[in-house]
């Protein structure tokens, strides 16, 4: 996956484009800027290992041919020879030569993978159950997100923010990390387990195939994150497409055996993503240093994870809390109207989610190289996902009604008339989402809370209070007016706390970044020599 050739160590030569040029004549300008920046050090090549000091320990072996240019007396400060010699300095890896668009572009399809299977287990499921096996379900799916946003929110996220592109560094996180998440989800299958036996029948048993199958289904979310981390979405979409390959194998088994209930369909899915998850038990677990890896993870990233934790049960709490406050006010009809005209808008959401999750793993290090660059780059990435949401909400309302009315039922011509202000309101979610995951690439968790709490309230007080007054249409609304007041205050605090980002505070070393020998990650075999990158969290 990773070109580990032209070490400076060796004496090798320069590619053929210079420096900041990969060997395939390509123009690196993240590499490149990060050479002229100053955050690639030509001391900096020690060996994974740091003095009892703290700092960098250097490698023996010497930095150039002893008898090629850069041993020449005639070489000067920045000539030609220097900047060779740190350039191999930059480790070749997708972390400093993948290209954005790639990136960006390969994370939406694995997203498109990844909603498609879920959404073939809801199909599949609504298609053969009646109405108390379709409420099961939806409390069983209920608690699957929870459970996997909480998971994220401590590990995945976490690493998704890491801006190191010290191989050394980043595999011990990324094993750490793992490993987190495993243990993360099963104390949480545990608990899912002692809680299944105050169940009924019906739900005890689809609750304990769930917690059974949890750790594994977490490792195989861990580790598609992980990919989409190392600027590698391809093993991503290998994850995600094998899970739904193998279950739609197993849909189709199921029914021809005529064991379409519940528990076989959901089980049938479970399974699927467990084996996904067992083969990634071989790529990234190891043997040794477990417990040291959790203990380190849960001393580095304990106040992020916590804080990024927090953040999400607010934002999702807003989320479900609305529906049971619009049932006090509006009659059922006309929250089924509601659900309906957000529905229209679930495909393009599956678009904007893959943005959004691509944005948070390349700002993280665009924030280290230019501030300028990484906030307008985030900020043309929440208003590609607002413009691709008006786009779809425009393309929605004029599709002739008959149409749409044959593909979603007899409800849509009531929902039609809430089209235009629902497409503005997922426009400006997607945009006020895109900032705080600007935060989140900077791991400003801590802001991140305080803008949640502060504006949660916020989005409530809009949408109720015109609900009340003015009826659903207006409700709505006032959900765009809070996501607006959103969406500038996260740009604000992005901006703030961005700034806050110094090359002084770049140059100080990151006690949370001491490298270790750690077992090298089966998928990309031993690991190089890393290049040391000084880094201190900026917020």
């Amino acid at each position: 996956m990773e070109d580990r050739t032209g070490d400076a160590t060796n004496g090798s030569v320069s590619p053929p484009g210079g420096p900041g040029v990969p060997a395939g004549g390509h123009e690196d300008p993240v590499a490149f800027l990060l050479e002229e920046s100053g955050l690639v050090s030509p001391s900096a090549k020690g060996n994974g290992r740091r003095r009892y000091d703290g700092r960098p320990q250097q490698s023996d072996a010497p930095t150039g041919p002893v008898d090629g240019p850069a041993a020449r007396p005639g070489a000067r400060a920045g000539s030609w020879s220097e900047r060779v010699q740190r350039f191999h300095s930059i480790p070749k890896s997708l972390r400093t030569t993948a290209s954005r668009r790639r990136v960006m572009g390969l994370t939406v399809v694995d997203q498109g993978f990844s909603s498609a299977n879920n959404f073939a287990l809801s199909f599949g499921i609504a298609h053969y159950s009646h109405a108390n096996v379709l409420g099961v379900f939806a409390i069983v799916n209920t608690t699957w997100i929870l459970t996997q946003g909480l998971i994220r929110s401590l590990t995945s996220d976490c690493l998704m923010t890491r801006h190191d592109t010290d191989e050394g560094v980043m595999r011990k996180y990324e094993r750490a990390g793992y490993i987190s998440a495993i243990a993360c989800s099963s104390v949480m299958a545990l608990l899912v387990l002692a809680l299944s036996s105050a169940f009924s029948s019906e739900l005890r048993l689809t609750f304990i195939i769930f917690a059974v199958s949890l750790p594994l289904l977490s490792a195989q979310d861990y580790s598609r994150y992980l990919g989409i981390s190392r600027y590698n979405p391809a093993y991503a979409i290998g994850l995600d497409a094998s899970w739904l390959f193998l279950s739609v194998v197993g849909y189709f088994v199921l029914r021809h055996a005529h064991l379409v209930s519940l528990p076989w369909l959901f089980g049938s899915w479970s399974a699927a993503g467990a084996a996904v998850g067992v083969y990634t038990l071989w790529n990234h677990l190891g043997r040794r240093d477990l417990r040291e890896l959790i203990r380190f993870w849960f001393k580095s990233e304990r106040g992020v994870g916590f804080r990024f934790a927090g953040q999400w049960l607010l934002v999702s709490s807003w989320t479900y809390a609305a529906i049971y406050i619009f049932i006090a006010i509006f009659s059922v009809a006309v929250i089924g109207q509601f659900k309906l005209a957000q529905l229209a808008f679930g495909p393009i959401t599956v678009l904007s989610q893959g943005i959004v999750t691509s944005m948070v793993a390349l700002a993280a290090r665009y924030f280290q190289v230019d501030v300028s660059r990484a906030l307008r780059f985030v900020l043309l990435a929440g208003a590609a996902t607002a413009t691709v949401m008006l786009s779809w909400g425009a393309l929605v309302y004029f599709i002739p009604v008959h149409a749409m009315t044959n593909a979603l039922g007899p409800t849509w011509p009531a929902a039609h008339r809430m089209v235009p202000l629902m497409g503005l309101a997922f426009a400006l979610t997607s945009l006020s989402g895109a900032f705080a995951a600007g935060l989140r690439s900077i791991r400003a968790a801590k802001e991140n809370l305080l803008l949640s709490i502060v504006m949660i309230p916020v989005l409530f007080g809009c949408s109720v209070t015109a609900g009340i007054l003015w009826g659903v249409i207006a409700a709505i609304a006032g959900i765009c007016v809070g996501y607006a007041i959103y969406s500038v205050a996260a740009f604000a605090m992005l901006v703030h706390c961005a700034r806050r980002i110094t090359p002084a505070e770049i140059a100080v070393e990151d006690e949370t970044d001491t490298v270790i020998p750690i077992e090298a990650d089966n998928q990309n075999g031993a690991l190089p020599a890393p290049v040391v990158f000084e880094t201190v969290e900026p917020v």
